[in-house]
């Protein structure tokens, strides 16, 4: 068999960490994937671990000289020299794949001038508040340095691509593609007998505002005033994190509430989270500075491990949760009635269990990485 080529390119090494970009590498079928990133780091990108086992990647991290280095800071550019090394790199690739569409940018003096076809992911924060940053820059930036230049823009669901459109993306660029999550990691027969004394509420995810964090504490205090048999558990680090300890201390919710550090991403204490709690709770919302999600992972993991999950009509998570059959949606910052859904399904063993059957057949059924990278190649070649 032939296998075409195509590189990935990210502007940080450690994003490869984050596992909406890592599935989309390591599961190709009839591609072989490269990876190109200009920084070289481990801190940050996300909680998986990648193991770059044969992948042919470039780093670009000594390929600047000083002034080099000076103008990526400033104005956020490789290189005409760097360019020159991609090109030589892609010779032989038949797609050219980047992540971000503001990192996309990064890369402008190789999008303008390259003839191979050119694909940019967007992921959420980079079409809703990057756009509004410098009175209006990023709006500017995404349209000179990558809608200009990109063949196919990818965007996770119906809402992203109004937001991208918005922007000034042209409609015929926008093709819409969820790249999936490998389900088969969290599959499990989840057991919904009610014989435990507690209703157990379970959120994994970074503490950043968009997740709800806060909206969540405020809805779950005023419900276990209702129905004091409820707990909830946070896994998740970042920037929120001594806001949510400040409001769960001036409360008085630590008797109900706990809260742990960031897990490795699919890892036995991932699973077992999982499998120990009876509802998964997720209530994303728009943040001030207009952050916000694509379809957030940790929801399609729950749903593939059977357990119900409560979130928002948020972003593109109705586009994969019917409210009333696969999940329960709130609108959001609506703390009564995100009160009354945890109220619901804490009362209702019989809901808990239907609304995470339908959840988990859907989610296998329509969510996974293999059916999802089959679309992705699809993509891919209807440029051949």
């Amino acid at each position: 068999m032939h296998f075409m080529k195509v590189i990935h390119f990210v502007r940080k090494s450690s994003q490869l960490k984050a596992s909406f970009i890592q599935n989309q590498v390591v599961n190709h079928i009839a591609y072989t994937p490269g990876i190109v990133y200009k920084i070289k780091t481990d801190q940050g990108g996300g909680f998986s671990t990648f193991h770059n086992t044969g992948f042919k990647t470039l780093d670009l991290s000594g390929a600047g000289n000083f002034w080099g280095k000076i103008k990526f800071k400033l104005v956020k550019l490789i290189t005409t020299r760097e360019a020159r090394k991609i090109r030589e790199f892609v010779n032989d690739a038949d797609i050219l794949h980047f992540h971000y569409g503001t990192d996309a940018g990064i890369y402008l003096p190789l999008l303008r001038h390259i003839a191979k076809p050119k694909v940019v992911s967007f992921y959420g924060y980079d079409c809703s508040s990057f756009p509004q940053r410098l009175g209006g820059y990023g709006k500017y930036y995404l349209k000179q340095r990558v809608f200009k230049h990109a063949d196919v823009v990818l965007a996770m669901s119906e809402d992203m691509k109004k937001d991208l459109l918005k922007l000034g993306c042209p409609e015929e660029k926008i093709k819409i593609h969820y790249h999936g999550i490998p389900l088969a990691k969290f599959y499990g027969r989840h057991n919904y007998d009610p014989s435990g004394k507690h209703v157990s509420y379970l959120i994994i995810s970074s503490l950043t505002p968009k997740k709800g964090h806060l909206f969540l504490l405020e809805a779950f205090k005023k419900a276990q005033s209702i129905n004091p048999a409820i707990q909830l558990t946070i896994v998740g680090s970042g920037l929120q994190w001594h806001d949510i300890m400040r409001f769960i201390k001036l409360n008085n919710m630590q008797r109900y509430v706990s809260v742990f550090g960031k897990i490795a991403y699919a890892s036995q204490q991932h699973l077992t989270y999982l499998k120990q709690a009876d509802v998964f709770i997720h209530p994303s919302i728009v943040h001030k500075n207009a952050d916000k999600e694509g379809i957030p992972g940790a929801i399609v993991e729950a749903m593939a491990a059977g357990l119900p999950v409560i979130s928002t009509f948020h972003a593109g998570i109705p586009y994969i949760i019917e409210t009333g059959k696969t999940g329960l949606l709130v609108h959001e910052n609506d703390v009564d009635a995100l009160c009354q859904a945890i109220l619901k399904t804490a009362n209702d063993p019989g809901l808990r269990k239907n609304l995470g059957r339908q959840g988990q057949q859907y989610a296998m059924e329509h969510l996974d990485v293999s059916k999802k990278e089959q679309l992705l190649e699809a993509i891919y070649n209807g440029f051949q």
